[in-house]
């Protein structure tokens, strides 16, 4: 289980190490108006041209660490108001402040967030709560236990992909309306693939949180490859996604999974098979691995009617092997 970091001294290395991560990724700085509930402040931020968000961090009051991040490049000399605060307590527990560091038992530090968000009226943590997909995770917080959302493992080469997919998230989230529900808008209503669905609230005992915060990233990288092959791509609220063929019906259904040991297999074939087998005409099933698994198990799953496409990482980004002849036979 992941434990908040409450020790002044490890928190001030994580608050740096959170900086360092992100710096590479700076491609300018802009002088603009912060605007906070209350006040405001003149602010050079940094804009990351790459992933698309600016940030700046400083340090509040003498008891948290500041850090705001927003969407699009703002213009010099601007006003802009965050997308969302990850402000980190700069010692001990402090439950009210939405973001803080949290370690693994491997020794891994993740970034997390509590779900406090503000903005305009109805905006809040029980509208985050009811409508934010990602990696959800209870955390031993003190002396008791707080469920709350990992963003990403600060070492990774992904975590500023990560950090930027969970601040667009949050952004989805604040421009609901008092009644939208996502949920019924998840399939081709739109014919639009939905970034903010993918993920979910499932929390078993075990997990490897920086291969959960990865597999996000690659259901992203999936549809993105769809998409620029010309499939028409939809998703759904468990990060599975669906395309269609010329006749218009569901051609295809792709679930990713986080591992190629066995129990993450018959988990994703399990997902595969129950989420199509009501359709009215049968899907091509298709289990995107990372890695390889063994010959053995791909012939099982290939008798249950499940392909198998295996992804690598480069250069931060999901290579997906083989989905050309996968999707063309799902076509026909």
């Amino acid at each position: 289980m992941l434990k908040i970091l409450d020790d002044e001294s490890t928190i001030r290395r994580c608050q740096r190490r959170l900086i360092r991560a992100l710096r590479p990724f700076v491609t300018d700085r802009i002088a603009v108006k912060i605007g906070h509930p209350g006040e405001s402040i003149r602010a050079k931020i940094f804009w990351a041209g790459e992933p698309g968000i600016w940030f700046h961090t400083r340090t509040v009051s003498g008891d948290r660490y500041g850090n705001a991040f927003g969407l699009g490049r703002p213009a010099d000399g601007g006003a802009v108001s965050s997308t969302i605060e990850i402000n980190v307590p700069t010692g001990s527990l402090d439950r009210k402040i939405g973001g803080a560091f949290a370690q693994d038992d491997a020794g891994r530090v993740f970034l997390i967030h509590r779900g406090k968000i503000g903005g305009r009226r109805g905006v809040g943590k029980s509208l985050f709560e009811a409508h934010y997909r990602g990696v959800w995770s209870e955390v031993e917080d003190g002396d008791t236990r707080s469920a709350v959302v990992v963003i990403g493992e600060m070492q990774s080469p992904l975590f500023i992909r990560q950090l930027a997919q969970f601040v667009r998230k949050v952004d989805a989230i604040k421009d609901l309306g008092a009644d939208d529900d996502p949920q019924a808008r998840i399939f081709f209503d739109d014919e639009r693939f939905r970034e903010e669905f993918i993920g979910g609230r499932y929390v078993p005992e075990r997990r490897d949180y920086a291969a959960e915060c990865d597999r996000d990233l690659a259901v992203l990288d999936l549809a993105r490859r769809l998409k620029a092959m010309g499939a028409r791509v939809g998703g759904g609220p468990g990060g599975e996604i669906f395309t269609r063929g010329p006749a218009g019906r569901t051609s295809s259904v792709f679930e990713v999974v986080t591992g190629a040991a066995p129990a993450d297999l018959e988990l994703g074939a399990a997902r595969l098979l129950l989420r199509s087998v009501r359709m009215p005409q049968e899907p091509r099933r298709v289990l995107v691995v990372p890695g390889e698994c063994e010959r053995e198990q791909q012939e099982l799953l290939l008798k249950l009617g499940i392909h198998v496409v295996f992804y690598t990482w480069e250069k931060g980004t999901a290579v997906f092997a083989g989905l050309e002849e996968h999707l063309g036979e799902s076509n026909q």
